[in-house]
């Protein structure tokens, strides 16, 4: 989480503490519970990522209680952690923003992605009755505008780490127009159809 970004097991052990990798079962356990990504590289490296999952789980342990024997440093830790859950909640920022996966790629658009964000959130509400409840990606694009399509799929895709928030297939494909199809966003290998937010 706090690099965002690729690492090997020579990165982690540089960069944080020598001897500190992830093999065998503490490695398989996080990719079974899809916490973490795992590829095999060069010269048989394995090389790790965050998965969304895992960016869930970190913006979990941000309000979770502070482990028994912590110390003072562990005390401290989670000060600042509940710190850092109040600015995300006050200003609607996530944590792959803060640590740098706010790279939506510019085709034009003069907004930032946290402004694309507030404006699908406020299309969602204008739309969703009740709250809570689906609505259709092509609703939410047709609210838009003029916002370029894949600056909003990539704001879509960062939503998806956020609590409350889903995006997921139509699961009756039969009742897809070809407007549904056309407006869907693709997440890993599939086309999502519709989106919920919680109130």
């Amino acid at each position: 989480m706090a690099e965002n970004a690729e690492l090997s097991n020579r990165d982690i052990s540089e960069k944080y503490a020598p001897g500190l990798t992830l093999t065998g079962k503490p490695r398989q356990k996080l990719i079974d519970n899809k916490l973490i990504e795992c590829r095999k590289g060069p010269r048989n490296m394995f090389f790790f990522t965050l998965a969304d999952e895992g960016w869930r789980w970190c913006r979990e342990e941000l309000t979770r209680a502070v482990p028994p024997n912590s110390g003072s440093a562990g005390h401290a830790l989670y000060a600042v952690l509940g710190g850092l859950e109040r600015y995300l909640d006050r200003t609607g920022t996530t944590l792959a923003e803060v640590f740098g996966d706010l790279q939506v790629e510019s085709t034009g658009s003069p907004l930032p992605a946290d402004e694309i964000e507030q404006a699908i959130r406020r299309a969602y509400r204008k739309l969703a009755d009740p709250d809570g409840s689906w609505v259709g990606l092509a609703d939410v694009r047709q609210e838009l505008g003029s916002i370029p399509r894949r600056d909003v799929d990539g704001v879509l895709i960062l939503m998806t780490r956020m609590r409350g928030v889903q995006i997921e297939e139509e699961t009756n494909q039969k009742a897809l127009t070809q407007r549904d199809r056309d407006a869907a966003v693709r997440i890993g290998s599939r086309d999502q159809h519709v989106l919920a937010i919680e109130p």
